[in-house]
């Protein structure tokens, strides 16, 4: 059966809640392309290697049939190619040494044109339009820690209640989803990435930890060994503080 690539992706989104405002932070896609994708204007994307690469991120982001959904497209994409003309090819024959040395030149150019070309196309693949998700964890100070756990739910027990001296947050994402976050502790940029269901995110600060989350409703937080809940609705993004020596409570920053 053949899958339609814009309705595929559409109801996708549509049923996770998902706004395109969310998905260009979580994808590091533009919302103009991944709109662009549900509608098949593939002519607006910045080229054909983009477009494979932006649709393979956004249908995988959307837990659909990868691989299906590419098939789709290299056949709309072969159906729709101007059909190339033959050419034939003319034989140079080595009579003379002149005919060698431009034989050696045009091979000499069209290696300097590859390089080029690789190196213009790495160049770009560090643009805002980054078809991966970047996957790493900045290195944290000596007074930080990122323990990530599956088996270790953040509640009163779980987590021991802090003194007065300073601040820990403990991050769950919920089973059923996923979240973009990024932790700011003491001012410094601790973690920034994807986080995937079920893992558990824990932070310590001395003064202050900053929270910024991209889908707030699949986040559950514990704060200095309380309970907070979920940090918002599913799709929300919020910004919060939590701040050494006050109350923890979830309050937009």
């Amino acid at each position: 059966m053949t899958v339609q690539i814009g309705e595929a992706l559409s109801n996708a989104r549509k049923e996770k809640g998902y706004s395109f405002r969310y998905l260009e932070e979580a994808t590091k896609i533009r919302a103009k392309y991944l709109e662009a994708l549900e509608n098949e204007n593939f002519d607006i994307l910045p080229g054909p290697v983009y477009a494979k690469a932006f649709l393979r991120t956004y249908s995988k982001y959307l837990e659909l049939d990868t691989e299906e959904i590419m098939a789709e497209y290299s056949r709309i994409c072969n159906n729709t190619q101007p059909p190339v003309e033959e050419t034939k090819e003319v034989e140079i024959e080595p009579t003379s040494k002149e005919n060698k040395k431009w034989r050696y030149l045009v091979a000499g150019l069209a290696i300097v044109s590859l390089v080029a070309f690789n190196s213009i196309y790495n160049r770009d693949q560090g643009l805002d339009n980054k078809p991966e998700l970047p996957n790493t964890v900045q290195e944290q100070p000596n007074n930080q820690t990122d323990q990530p756990s599956k088996d270790i739910k953040p509640s009163a027990q779980g987590v021991a209640p802090q003194n007065n001296q300073g601040v820990r947050v403990v991050l769950r994402v919920t089973e059923q989803q996923q979240s973009w976050m990024q932790v700011e502790a003491d001012g410094n940029t601790v973690f920034s990435g994807l986080v995937g269901p079920g893992e558990m995110k824990d932070f310590k600060a001395e003064e202050k930890i900053f929270l910024h989350v991209g889908n707030a409703g699949a986040v559950e937080v514990n704060v200095n060994g309380k309970d907070l809940g979920r940090l918002g609705e599913n799709g929300k993004v919020v910004k919060i503080p939590f701040t050494s020596g006050e109350e923890p409570k979830l309050k937009e920053g």
